[in-house]
């Protein structure tokens, strides 16, 4: 056999592997929180986040019209899943109430959001009369908006039967329309299966297959289950409200009628009327603003007049007396009417702060941290940590809020890097301040702004690259490292760092390669000098061009119960091979060394100590080529690697 040329004989692997990951870095709930007081004239933020107006009261919408006031619900619904380019859905809270949905998209070059397409849905009174005071409502899986009217005074204008006003409405926004339900109008219907109440809010699963309400009512404040009998289609189903005690703890859901034009109209009547179940009443938790899912598949939901944030699991039955469990207070005032502080920095110089009443909109960010605005007390903007209890608080003040303001509606973009609300009847304040666009703003009127850090808005923004992709695995005789990135930009370099510990890191490899500008890269290395320890940890750490840096999650490798070949030489090899080994167990083991085709050329067993040790084998009776040596130790672990025979 003629000898190969080295460089033929050398393979090149490339493991392609595509991971989502969680950056350990600056996210939008990543702030220290401001000093607690009253409001001011001014929006009071952290200083590393910003904010943009995008629209005020009284702003020309350019398909007619103008913006009304009293603005509330906010919720941003993407265009392809896209956290850059989407509408905009702002709700009124008067009568009559309007919708007003924007076209709003994010320019890469300015860093800032821009208006396009804007105008109002058309509430047509001969389908589904009077609409009244949209208070909160939600953005469903199927991308379209519902509204909830807050009141339920009597009346009917349109003679269809249904009294108008305490209902839930659904949009779209791409067209502007409210949806037909099949609800007996011509073309459009409120939600009149899901019933009449002090509508405020709305929560559909991701499947489509359960809406949850609650209902702001100081008397009648109860929380309903709505099941659709086909998912995502809310014209017709079944209605449940919670049934428990005020030792909370287990709940049932007790049908509601709600077949007939008469029990749609009474639903709250009917939910209050319902037979007690084992001891059991329907419970009023006095004004519920908001329901939101959690990440770990709890539901929570505020009672505004109690000052409390409750959450529960719900196992998906029906009267069975534990329908819900694990029903309690997650944050706020324990025992109303006794307010309860929070410290707002932990042991810092800031102290405590009164939680107050009015807990108002909730909405989870992508750290899973709940954000609470505040209709009452202080209107404060509250963030709560996912590890948060009432035995060990972690509560901190994201802002204050303009003087004589109440902060309405939160959403966030699908990469929870902006946040928009909506600022309802401030004072008529006279101090300005800059917004992210250079734009001088006085809080004096109704007001929707967008809010992110100042790193992705305005003038300092710096884009960063965004982390598709990162992992650590073995790989032959050592661990191979692959991270991938996009919306590259101000890229400086990339520092793989190592740990034996996981707490301290060492840099072991920089790429300073000039990227700035593609769409997006892949990298990989490897590391092949690995320390003798169980386990090794590694990350990224990325690197802007303005010295700012922030650090990927980290990855462990386990190395324990694996030996492997850290070193062969001469390569190519003559007469002799050396192998460097490290063997985590002591005893026998079987070397194994196979040609090309996988024909075994030579095959012995070594008596392996612990740790690194040389193992020199004779190969002058090789051939010339490319050969394999396996070692396998006394608990069957096998390690690799390619050697050159001259």
């Amino acid at each position: 056999m003629k000898p190969l040329p080295i460089a033929k004989a050398i393979a090149l692997f490339v493991i392609v592997l595509c991971f989502t990951i969680t950056i350990s870095a600056q996210t939008i709930g990543t702030f220290s929180s401001v000093t607690p007081g009253p409001q001011v004239q001014t929006l009071v933020l952290p200083s590393t986040h910003t904010f943009q107006r995008i629209i005020k009261t009284g702003d020309a919408l350019s398909l007619g019209g103008n913006l009304g006031d009293n603005l509330d619900f906010t919720g941003y619904v993407p265009i392809a899943g896209s956290s850059t380019n989407g509408r905009l859905s702002i709700s009124t809270e008067n009568t009559p109430a309007q919708v007003a949905i924007l076209d709003v998209s994010y320019n890469n070059s300015t860093h800032l959001w821009v208006v396009g397409t804007a105008g109002k849905v058309n509430f047509n009174p001969t389908d589904i009369g009077t609409v009244t005071r949209f208070c909160s409502g939600t953005v469903t899986p199927n991308n379209t908006i519902m509204v909830s009217e807050e009141d339920i005074t009597t009346g009917d204008v349109n003679g269809d039967g249904y009294t108008d006003k305490g209902w839930i409405i659904e949009i779209d926004p791409a067209t502007r329309t409210v949806i037909n339900q099949i609800g007996g109008n011509a073309n459009a219907d409120k939600l009149w299966a899901i019933g009449r109440a002090n509508r405020e809010n709305a929560l559909v699963r991701s499947d489509n297959a359960v809406l949850y309400t609650g209902t702001d009512d100081a008397t009648y404040g109860y929380l309903y289950k709505f099941v659709p009998t086909v998912p995502g289609v809310f014209s017709s189903g079944s209605l449940y409200v919670l049934q428990t005690n005020t030792s909370l703890g287990t709940g049932s859901w007790k049908a509601v009628p709600n077949t007939t034009t008469t029990d749609r109209n009474n639903t709250r009547t009917l939910a209050q009327g319902l037979a007690p179940t084992g001891g059991k009443s329907t419970y009023n938790f006095s004004g519920i603003e908001d329901v939101e899912f959690a990440a770990d598949g709890k539901i929570y939901f505020t009672a505004k007049n109690e000052g409390k944030i409750y959450r529960f699991t719900d196992n998906g039955t029906v009267g069975t007396g534990t329908d819900v469990t694990g029903l309690e207070v997650f944050a706020g005032n324990s025992a109303y009417p006794t307010i309860r502080t929070y410290d707002v920095d932990g042991a810092g110089p800031l102290g405590t702060e009164a939680w107050g009443t009015g807990n108002d909109n909730l909405a989870f960010d992508g750290d899973g941290n709940l954000w609470v605005l505040q209709d009452g007390g202080r209107g404060h903007i509250w963030v709560i940590s996912p590890t948060h209890t009432q035995a060990s608080p972690q509560v901190r003040l994201f802002a204050t809020t303009p003087a004589g303001s109440e902060p309405t509606g939160i959403t966030f973009t699908p990469d929870y890097k902006y946040m928009f609300i909506s600022f309802q009847h401030p004072n008529a304040n006279t101090t300005s301040q800059t917004d992210a666009a250079g734009t001088a703003v006085i809080f004096n009127t109704h007001t929707t702004v967008v809010i992110a850090r100042t790193s992705v808005l305005g003038p300092l923004a710096t884009l960063p690259v965004t982390f598709t992709g990162f992992d650590a695995r073995l790989a032959g005789e050592g661990v191979a490292i692959n991270w991938s990135v996009t919306d590259i930009s101000n890229h400086d370099y990339f520092s793989v760092e190592r740990s034996v510990n996981g707490t301290d890191f060492e840099e072991i490899h920089r790429n300073n390669e000039n990227i700035n500008g593609a769409p997006q890269r892949s990298f990989i290395i490897s590391d092949n000098n690995l320390p003798t320890v169980n386990t090794v940890y590694y990350r990224i750490k990325q690197c802007d061009i303005n010295g700012s840096c922030r650090y990927t999650n980290v990855k462990a490798v386990k190395l324990s119960n694996q030996g492997r070949i850290t070193r062969i030489y001469p390569q190519p090899a003559n007469d002799k091979l050396n192998i460097q080994y490290y063997s985590f167990n002591e005893g026998f083991g079987n070397i194994t060394v196979t040609d090309i085709h996988g024909k075994v050329v030579l095959h012995q067993t070594r008596n392996l100590s612990r740790g690194t040790q040389s193992i020199l084998i004779n190969t002058n009776h090789f051939g010339s080529g490319i050969y394999m040596i396996t070692i396998t130790d006394k608990n069957y672990q096998k390690t690799s690697q390619k050697f050159i025979k001259e």
